[in-house]
């Protein structure tokens, strides 16, 4: 079999830069909105959005360095040799488009329920759940391992499917919006919020998932649509928002808030699971 690949073929239809415009976009649009009506008032926002877009830059350059022409030439593989159990059943393009989205958004569910779930996987996502202050920044706040881990195995989840490559850009243009809107520190109206709720992950479904209560931390795992957490017996309210505390105990302090501290926290004793004050475990 001839794994070469031209470079033509490598290259998708769409604008080459449109998944990080649209992130810049939606990263202002509700940075604005937040800090014109915020649910909670932080200090040091400023700082906090520093912070937080540095750990950004670097998995972007993580990204663009490494992974994007990865997926690139893993999904044009998959095209070219007809790799892929979706491919089996030979659907037309659209079809096929729609089906690796949805099936894009049930792997983010599974793959974030995981990272809860395994040690090994959580040591690294709790950079992500150790945000005292959540609000949009935090939806690009995550270490670059576990970034370097999800998409390795994106990549196989490419391979085993058959997912073209429209399907990943039309997913990562719309994924980071939802994202950003369910960290953003903003409120909707309840009625607006159970609504949107019926079809997609809304701030008030995400800010129970950050709260450092585990039984809370242990619900509402969905990235975009909201029905993974509903048949799969994840999903969580809460009356209360204004009561929702962030974070993770053992990890407020400034010196693991700060840039050199987020990287290190996976290697950080990790939280007694139990309890969650992230003492007493190894």
């Amino acid at each position: 079999m001839d794994l070469s690949l031209s470079k033509e073929s490598m290259v998708p239809d769409l604008p080459e830069h449109l998944g990080a415009l649209t992130a810049v976009f939606f990263l202002t649009l509700f940075w604005f909105w937040e800090s014109v009506a915020p649910f909670f008032r932080f200090e040091h926002r400023g700082r906090h959005l520093a912070r937080n877009l540095f750990i950004a830059a670097i998995n972007v350059a993580l990204l663009a360095g490494v992974f994007s022409g990865l997926v690139v030439w893993t999904a044009d593989l998959a095209r070219q040799h007809d790799l892929g159990m979706l491919r089996l059943i030979r659907l037309a393009n659209v079809p096929l488009v729609l089906g690796s989205f949805i099936l894009l958004d049930g792997w983010a569910y599974w793959w974030h329920r995981i990272n809860h779930k395994v040690r090994f996987l959580w040591r690294f996502h709790r950079v992500h759940h150790s945000d005292p202050a959540v609000d949009v920044s935090t939806a690009a706040r995550f270490h670059f391992g576990e970034i370097a881990l999800s998409s390795l195995l994106r990549l196989a989840l490419i391979l085993l499917l058959g997912i073209p490559i429209e399907a990943i850009i039309l997913f990562d243009v719309i994924q980071f919006p939802v994202i950003a809107f369910h960290h953003a520190n903003i409120g909707l109206s309840p009625g607006v919020d159970r609504f949107l709720c019926l079809l997609i992950v809304t701030p008030s479904m995400h800010k129970v998932h950050h709260s450092r209560e585990k039984s809370e931390t242990d619900s509402n795992y969905s990235s975009m649509f909201s029905v993974w957490d509903r048949v799969f017996g994840s999903f969580g309210r809460r009356e209360d928002d204004r009561g929702i505390r962030f974070g993770l105990p053992y990890f407020e302090s400034d010196s693991f808030q700060s840039v050199p501290g987020l990287l290190w926290t996976p290697m950080a004793p990790i939280e007694n699971p139990e309890t969650g004050n992230g003492k007493g475990g190894k």
